[in-house]
């Protein structure tokens, strides 16, 4: 969601034209996020979130389309993909492709206002998003596992920063303890992937919508558990207990962990906090875009999160949540 793209003013008049938003009022850019460009328009329409991405491909696009509409057929709290007047998901722009979503209402909460009811509430949620898209048929492979993250890893190791080279080598130990306890099959499905606190908005204390479904494809229902607990769950250098296990008792109230997935969760775990870590280096510390085109996020939030797991192993996650 940084700026990546700067747009030129035309190019918002002609989707609002494409999409029927009536005449721009103001366009605002929204520096978050590693990938994509993003604003706010307000038009005669109302306030739409645009998105511009040079990166995803159509088929990503319209998987993210038939998934949202599917979610909203189960009444599930998601953004509203508008097509545009020709009926299409999205419309190719200055060298990459544009979607357009109503624009959400709510807030986004962090700690410390962040409670074991809030938890409670994102894990039952995450629970029912998993629930109902097990009738869903599109499939997206997931374009952030294990080989992917390796190979980020090994250019980082040769890379001539000494700190990010070490990082690199210690992170790649991690990744190797996370493969090496995963453990036989386990449930498949569809999941957000990236459920972090910047794409939830709440109403009070109830989860308004989860967003930004980019990342969404079809894997193990644990590792979206994990992903999650990552990134709700650990402040201040420690994982929470009691918000640890507030996020799973909503979950298993609508979802119930099979003895696999709980026992593979210390592995999803390890690995989510590798892969962000890695992420974060390439897309966020190595990134030439000024303060002013992307808020900056500090990869070693993530190593720490690393270090702690592997340090507990997985009877000490297993206590942490209380399983």
């Amino acid at each position: 969601m940084a700026v990546h793209t700067v747009l030129p003013p035309e190019a918002f008049a002609r989707v609002a034209e494409a999409y029927g938003l009536g005449a721009v009022r103001e366009v605002t850019p929204i520096p978050q996020g590693s990938i994509n460009t993003n604003h706010r328009m307000e038009t005669e329409g109302g306030r739409y979130f645009m998105r511009h991405t040079t990166v995803r491909s159509p088929e990503d696009l319209r998987f993210e389309a038939a998934l949202l509409a599917h979610l909203a057929a189960y009444h599930f709290p998601g953004p509203v993909l508008l097509p545009t007047r020709d009926g299409a998901p999205y419309l190719e722009l200055e060298g990459g492709r544009v979607s357009v979503f109503r624009w959400l209402p709510g807030e986004e909460l962090r700690h410390p206002r962040l409670t074991a009811d809030h938890l409670e509430a994102l894990g039952t949620e995450l629970g029912k998003m998993h629930r109902d898209t097990q009738s869903f048929s599109g499939s997206r492979a997931n374009p952030y596992g294990p080989d992917t993250v390796r190979g980020w890893i090994v250019g980082l190791s040769r890379h001539e920063d000494a700190e990010l080279a070490r990082v690199a080598g210690e992170l790649e130990r991690y990744l190797e303890k996370a493969e090496a306890v995963r453990q036989g099959l386990e449930p498949l499905g569809v999941i957000h992937a990236d459920l972090f606190m910047d794409n939830v908005k709440w109403l009070g204390d109830r989860v308004g919508a989860f967003f930004d479904f980019e990342m969404a494809c079809r894997e193990a229902y644990g590792l979206d558990v994990a992903i999650t607990l990552n990134a709700w769950c650990f402040e201040g250098g420690e994982y929470l207990p009691e918000l640890c296990r507030a996020f799973v008792r909503g979950y298993q109230d609508v979802r119930p962990l099979s003895p696999v997935e709980r026992a593979n969760l210390f592995g999803h775990a390890l690995y989510g906090a590798v892969r962000f870590t890695a992420s974060r280096i390439r897309d966020y510390h190595l990134s030439p875009l000024p303060a002013d085109k992307l808020v900056k996020k500090d990869y070693r939030t993530y190593l720490g999160r690393a270090r702690r797991l592997s340090a507990m192993g997985p009877e000490g996650l297993a206590s942490l949540l209380g399983l």
